[in-house]
């Protein structure tokens, strides 16, 4: 092709008809930038295509690890609720005048479980450090993203002074009364065997307890432990309802390209 094009240019010289040849020229020149421009069109179309299949496999991956997340939030959440929920109860109790103090001091106080969420953000982190967040079109779905860490660093506070409050109380109890010791076992994971305190203890144990249960420094550091699980759940809420948001715009766009998540 390109030997026929010179063959027509030098035909073109030699019979002097430089006017035909500058619009055949031209013409040549207007074919090169044509083919240029298919080419960058193909070009460009090709790397579109990458870009979202790379969208695409970015999508599901971001999906299950929001799921996995949250499924851990939840059983959280509900752990805390129930915790905020026997904090409530055992003051009400210890605060109650017309109660026995026997009965106030037999009564177990609130968990003080402090398991943290433990969030893992791999595939966010991966497409904000390697610039593949960018990727992603819908622009409400790319806010909310580029704004989950925040929530995130935010939750994880509010986990910090729950595990502080907590271990403040046991601190506390720990310099009042005496602490259990763990029944003998098989070593079964998930299986508590129990607690017992040893027979000299035991005969002290109840005066012990009466003074912690009146002390009011003891009230203080469960009703901060109560606002603090408070808190937590007005947190974990709003987490929550941002996951939920995120989850139905990936599975809008994957569903709007027909793509099935694992």
């Amino acid at each position: 092709m390109i030997q026929f094009f010179r063959h027509i240019r030098k035909r073109l010289l030699s019979e002097n008809k430089f006017s035909k040849y500058l619009l055949y020229a031209i013409g040549e020149i207007v074919l090169v930038v044509i083919g240029i421009l298919i080419a960058l069109q193909i070009n460009n179309w090709n790397e579109n295509q990458k870009d979202r299949q790379a969208e695409n496999q970015a999508l599901i991956n971001l999906k299950l690890e929001f799921d996995e997340n949250q499924n851990h939030l939840d059983g959280l959440m509900k752990r805390r609720q129930s915790q905020e929920k026997q904090c409530r109860t055992y003051i009400a109790l210890i605060t109650d005048p017309s109660i026995p103090i026997s009965q106030k001091i037999s009564a177990s106080p609130p968990s003080t479980n402090a398991i943290t969420w433990r969030v893992k953000t791999t595939v966010l982190n991966s497409l904000v450090n390697t610039g593949g967040i960018d990727r992603i079109q819908n622009d409400s779905l790319k806010f909310l993203l580029t704004n989950w860490p925040t929530l995130v660093d935010r939750f994880n506070e509010i986990e910090n002074r729950f595990v502080h409050s907590i271990d403040k109380i046991s601190d506390y109890e720990d310099n009042v009364t005496p602490a259990s010791v763990v029944n003998k076992g098989d070593y079964r994971e998930g299986e508590w065997p129990g607690n017992y305190y040893p027979p000299g203890i035991e005969e002290t144990l109840g005066p012990m307890k009466k003074k912690l249960i009146e002390d009011i420094k003891y009230y203080n550091l469960l009703a901060n432990l109560t606002n603090n699980l408070y808190v937590y759940s007005i947190h974990g809420t709003r987490l929550r309802n941002n996951y939920e948001r995120i989850s139905k715009l990936i599975i809008e766009e994957l569903n709007s390209r027909s793509i099935q998540i694992p």
